[in-house]
């Protein structure tokens, strides 16, 4: 905590903030550790002021990189402090990942990888042809989504976010707009990345085989159904008035 005051106090005096009280200046630290299937590791910490990059630690070269030249004097303050710097490098190329690997021997089911179901769907709107891809029952939690196909246009305010499902995997979806236009025989797929799969998941939209026509079908057997039971009423109606 000690560490964290003095770089919020720095990052306010070098940005000049120290006469603003009105403002509510924040100072973040995020670090992670990887540890992925064939043991290699990777870890990082990163620190930002107001939202923005402030400062890094180069593991490797055991030093501090300053993301704004207003992070140089943190900066020279913790490389200066060779025991600190030493014990936070020893913490992001070992310990971490010795504790990492004592949660997966005691929790082995986080291991477990879970395949993503893909099924697309459309929907017609005024003069377009919404194509949603969606993705679910996939753990871990990372991953890519993608269409492929010509002049697809990507629906930037969909959300598209990653989100849980009740049994602990995950889904997500992703939406184009189809031209409607000199499509010909153009075909269009969207192909899912996860670890689980050693290659991928590719599912081509068929456009004989839409929903819509689907509906209309089953929507005219309806109708269909309707107008025989109607006859056979009216009939049974004709045959009483007539005595029969």
């Amino acid at each position: 905590m000690a560490n964290m005051d003095l770089a919020l106090q720095t990052a306010i005096s070098q940005f000049n903030l120290t006469g603003s009280h009105a403002d509510i200046n924040v100072y973040q630290a995020y670090s992670r550790c990887d540890l992925y299937p064939d043991g290699t590791t990777k870890s990082s910490l990163i620190h930002a002021f107001n939202g923005k990059d402030f400062l890094s630690l180069d593991i490797d070269s055991k030093t501090f990189i300053a993301s704004v030249p207003q992070a140089l004097i943190y900066k020279s303050i913790r490389d200066k402090d060779i025991i600190w710097l030493e014990i936070v490098v020893s913490y992001y190329k070992k310990t971490c990942f010795d504790r990492l690997r004592m949660l997966l021997e005691l929790a082995p089911g986080v291991r477990n990888k879970k395949a993503p179901k893909v099924r697309l769907f459309e929907r017609q709107g005024a003069g377009f042809t919404l194509l949603t891809c969606h993705v679910t029952g996939f753990y871990p939690r990372a991953v890519q989504v993608k269409w492929i196909g010509a002049d697809l246009q990507l629906v930037d305010d969909e959300m598209n976010d990653v989100l849980p499902n009740g049994d602990g995997t995950f889904q997500t979806r992703s939406s184009v707009i189809r031209p409607e236009e000199n499509t010909g025989d153009q075909r269009y797929s969207c192909v899912v990345h996860h670890s689980s799969l050693e290659g991928n998941i590719t599912v081509t939209w068929d456009k004989e085989e839409k929903p819509f026509r689907l509906y209309v079908r089953i929507t005219l057997g309806c109708v269909l159904i309707a107008t025989v039971i109607g006859l056979v009423i009216r009939c049974i109606l004709k045959s009483k008035d007539a005595g029969i």
